[in-house]
């Protein structure tokens, strides 16, 4: 299928100067950690801007084995990943593979990464504290053109305006490069020191000659932690050029105390949508249940009904 974008207004920015945000973007190669030897470093970069590099995250083997999953569920199941049929909610998006978890166990290793998870741990109060929120794979077709998506921020918390401490936070995303991203390729593109700002124009008004739109590159195999406040977007290539990724979102567990009487509670759920499979959400190890337990409603009416999958079908993307 040739899947083709339609322009986005910039309604994030000024339109006037660019087509995404304000047209101040800064190329220069954002520093690359290894998670293992510089987690110290890695953490207390994302501590201070929001977001974090981190190198050589997959190898190889793992790799040859994500994109083969790819390509293959893109033959398999064309319409989970919105070929042939565009996904209503996913429109000029790229195409995304929204829940592959529900029926590829194959996939089970990966949603604790050994590479980029300690990190991850250690950005949400430690291991016993993370918790699963969703797992996608997406891809920006090649030939797809420009989107000019606006730049946002996922979900957030109110208390991240005032609360001291501010780490840990409240949610991340873990995005794994599948392909090489190089300029020219489409891009994830982050506005550095923003997770504390209402809108993208008072992040611009806020740091003043501060403010910058740094795309992040990398050879396949590097990920990117970003804080969910963080103003981001996906930034335009040439147009031509594809580029796919492995997207995992996790949540904060527990209460936590703060340097006033306040006491944090474990992070809201991040979707009303997003499921998890049976063999996950009751799996007889302790701490794996602890990781899959914060479950929105729309879980707990499927659990409740003995995970039947008439009701998983009648979901918004319960077959996607």
């Amino acid at each position: 299928m040739n899947v083709q974008f339609e322009l986005q207004p910039n309604v994030s920015g000024d339109a006037a100067a660019a087509k995404q945000g304000f047209g101040r973007v800064d190329r220069s190669p954002a520093p690359a950690f290894d998670p293992a030897s510089e987690i110290d470093a890695a953490c207390d970069f994302f501590g201070e801007h929001g977001y974090v590099v981190l190198s050589a995250c997959l190898d190889a083997a793992e790799l040859a084995f994500l994109n083969g999953f790819c390509e293959r569920t893109q033959e398999e199941r064309p319409e989970a990943w919105g070929l042939g049929r565009r996904k209503p909610h996913h429109t000029n998006q790229g195409l995304i593979f929204s829940q592959p978890l529900l029926d590829y166990p194959e996939l089970d290793p990966f949603v604790q990464p050994h590479r980029s998870y300690p990190v991850v741990a250690r950005l949400l109060g430690g291991k016993d504290h993370v918790r699963y929120a969703e797992f996608n794979f997406r891809e920006t077709p090649e030939g797809a053109g420009e989107r000019a998506m606006n730049f946002h921020h996922d979900a957030v918390v109110a208390d991240r305006f005032t609360r001291a401490p501010y780490m840990p936070c409240d949610f991340l995303c873990s995005i794994h490069y599948l392909s090489d991203v190089e300029p020219g390729s489409p891009s994830f593109c982050v506005v550095p020191d923003s997770r504390r700002f209402e809108t993208l124009q008072a992040a611009f008004d806020g740091l003043g000659e501060a403010y910058r739109e740094v795309p992040l590159y990398g050879p396949a195999g590097s990920c990117v932690l970003y804080d969910t406040p963080t103003y981001h977007t996906r930034l335009d290539g040439d147009g031509h050029r594809m580029r796919r990724t492995w997207h995992q979102y996790y949540a904060r567990g527990g209460w936590l105390r703060t340097e006033t009487r306040y006491i944090r509670p474990p992070s809201p759920v991040l979707t009303d949508w997003n499921l998890i499979p049976e063999r996950l959400a009751l799996h007889p190890d302790p701490q794996i249940r602890a990781f899959f337990s914060h479950w929105n409603t729309a879980q707990g009416e499927w659990a409740a009904s003995g995970f039947d999958p008439e009701v998983r079908k009648a979901m918004p993307r319960g077959e996607q």
